[in-house]
């Protein structure tokens, strides 16, 4: 009986760290410029266009771009918590 308790208490305590660690892991959200944004799911273009006020990132011949824009790489677009323009970058 004390083998098949020690058994299900080292059991018991693998499943609580290893839950606490997935926990630990996934804890850090992802920094978006809009709170309803989705992370990109394909990689961006190399080049695109943002704006300081905006919180997308476009193709830069875009039309629904407003304001002086500032051409970047994708990466960096995505990195600085841009989300793609659903208009001008469907996928």
């Amino acid at each position: 009986m004390t083998k098949m308790v020690l058994a299900l208490s080292s059991i018991a305590a693998a499943l609580l760290v290893g839950g606490w660690l997935m926990a630990a892991s996934s804890a850090r959200p992802e920094v978006l410029r809009s709170r309803h944004s989705d992370p990109t799911m394909a990689a961006p273009p190399p080049l695109v266009g943002v704006t300081v006020e905006g919180k997308l990132y476009h193709d830069p011949g875009c039309a629904f771009i407003h304001g002086p824009v500032r051409i970047e790489p994708g990466e960096q677009a995505v990195a600085e918590g841009y989300a793609p323009c659903t208009r001008c970058l469907k996928r």
